[in-house]
């Protein structure tokens, strides 16, 4: 039917920004959805694989589009059946799927298996809409963070010299996010799912720790830490009796940690354009963040960059994002709401698609 296109959505993790594309492709198509189970066993890859095929046999036929979030082994076949029977496909970089951190086994290019299957889905899809377009290719900014740079996609397919590529940033809701009072109390949170220490040096919870060593009169909050994990993060780097852990919460309920936060750090070793960075934002936290890929493009000049991962300069820009907030908190919001709007994403996805669909 004109303009109601049959979608194929292929994910593999229900994120938020996962869960908001939905929703938005439902708002004015028939969308169906194949979730991808990831998994260590390979046995259950294989099952994983097999289902997909069968899915996909019985569903692009009719199909106007494929849409996948993350270029990886789950949107390796849909891209195939897409160059097979005609029909486009668009694929969503966030991170991962376009780096790769040696040090850190991080990224889809440091596995054997994986990055093959990521290069062709990258070589191959009718679009790709990184959510910021360091991931293409990375900016000299992030060349005081090591491995962060060079990087991105055309660093790691040498001769990747496409330009079937859209930076499309995530959005997000000033509904959803309220902002806080100015006056805030000297606190500093981080937020990120973190069952190891890989993806706490990943996060750059080290070096939030040992910042917080050398501001004992603020707190520091550790949100999403695995409980498991806290012992082993407590007796390596010794932190304080200001820094707290806090395990995973609801996303709804993160509102309550930014708006009593005073400043927002973001010291990421590798990240796209992260979601709580910028949900921090809407609420009014100031941001302090590393400059690595997306990272200072959502900040923005409404927060402060670290130039390199050293903790006494990461302390002294908290300190001064603390000392300038009243005139800091409320351009935050408003970079994400002018920057990042879940309507732009919207309208944007909304031509997007139905152009390449030729609705």
């Amino acid at each position: 039917m004109p303009g109601n296109p049959t979608i194929l959505f292929i994910h593999f993790g229900e994120s938020s920004f996962v869960k908001e594309d939905l929703r938005i492709l439902e708002s004015f198509g028939e969308v169906r959805v194949f979730h991808f189970q990831a998994s260590k066993s390979g046995f259950s890859l294989l099952k994983n694989f097999v289902q997909q095929v069968f899915w996909l046999l019985n569903n692009t036929p009719d199909a106007d589009l494929i849409y996948c979030w993350f270029s990886d082994y789950h949107s390796f076949l849909p891209t195939v059946f897409s160059k097979w029977l005609g029909i486009p496909s668009i694929t969503v970089l966030g991170g991962f799927d376009c780096n790769k951190i040696e040090s850190l086994n991080y990224g889809i290019f440091c596995s054997s298996w994986r990055a093959p299957l990521g290069k062709y889905v990258l070589k191959n899809s009718s679009l790709l809409l990184p959510v910021d377009k360091t991931l293409i290719k990375t900016d000299a900014i992030a060349k005081h963070w090591g491995e962060s740079h060079p990087n991105g996609v055309t660093q790691n397919i040498p001769g990747f010299n496409k330009n079937n590529w859209e930076a499309l940033a995530t959005g997000y809701d000033p509904k959803a996010w309220k902002p806080g009072s100015l006056q805030r109390e000297k606190i500093v949170s981080t937020v990120a799912l973190c069952s190891n220490h890989r993806t706490a040096l990943i996060k750059g919870w080290d070096l939030f720790i040992e910042a917080s060593k050398l501001l004992p009169d603020y707190t520091f909050k550790i949100v999403g830490a695995d409980p498991q994990l806290v012992p082993e993060l407590k007796e390596r780097y010794q932190p304080g009796k200001n820094l707290e852990f806090l395990p995973p919460i609801p996303r709804q309920e993160l509102e309550n940690i930014y708006r009593q936060s005073s400043v927002y750090a973001q010291l990421s070793r590798a990240e796209g354009l992260p979601n709580v960075l910028c949900e921090a934002m809407m609420c009014g936290c100031v941001p302090v963040g590393s400059a690595v890929f997306g990272i200072p493009h959502g900040i923005g000049k409404a927060g402060l960059i670290a130039e390199n991962p050293d903790p006494d300069k990461i302390a002294e820009l908290i300190r001064e994002a603390h000392h300038n907030a009243e005139e800091l908190r409320p351009k935050a919001r408003q970079r994400i709401i002018e920057e990042f709007s879940l309507e732009n994403r919207t309208t944007r996805l909304q031509t997007i698609i139905s152009e390449a669909a030729e609705l």
